[in-house]
């Protein structure tokens, strides 16, 4: 199709925000809806939909959304309620919430994770404190992470 950009799209529906290629953005970005990154963006990112960031994205900030697609770089903490996807290529800064976490061939990780199902999947932990005690008891590497989301 003439003018249709090539890569990750969201699950369902076209992005109804564009940070486009060679776009720079700071701030606090509120999008309802779904939103693509192909630029490079810093602060905070909410989302009410999917949060698609492109082979040449960068986001450089906090995240909270229902989903995400990565294909290209997040530096921050990703917080989703239903999933994650982290494409081939893709890399990931930062700690992630979410229900869902499906990870391909390729990506690069450094962080933690904690998949939750249900009302609290998303959701940050409310002090700095909380978040240490859901770390003591959660699981120490990715093969643990692996084992745990296969159960």
């Amino acid at each position: 199709m003439i003018g249709k950009k090539p890569g990750p799209a969201p699950e369902s529906g076209q992005a109804a925000s564009v940070i486009g290629e060679g776009s720079v953005l700071e701030g606090t970005f509120e999008v309802q809806g779904n939103l693509r990154v192909d630029g490079r963006f810093q602060g905070k990112i909410d989302v009410s939909g999917t949060l698609v960031i492109g082979k040449s994205g960068l986001v450089d900030a906090d995240v909270n959304a229902r989903s995400a697609v990565v294909a290209g770089t997040i530096r921050g903490d990703v917080h989703t309620s239903e999933k994650i996807t982290l494409q081939s290529g893709s890399r990931l800064e930062g700690d992630m919430i979410t229900s869902k976490l499906v990870i391909e061939e390729g990506v690069t990780f450094q962080g933690s994770c904690s998949t939750a199902r249900g009302p609290e999947a998303g959701k940050a932990p409310a002090s700095a404190s909380a978040s240490k005690k859901d770390d003591a008891a959660g699981p120490r590497d990715m093969k643990e992470v692996i084992e745990k989301i296969a159960k």
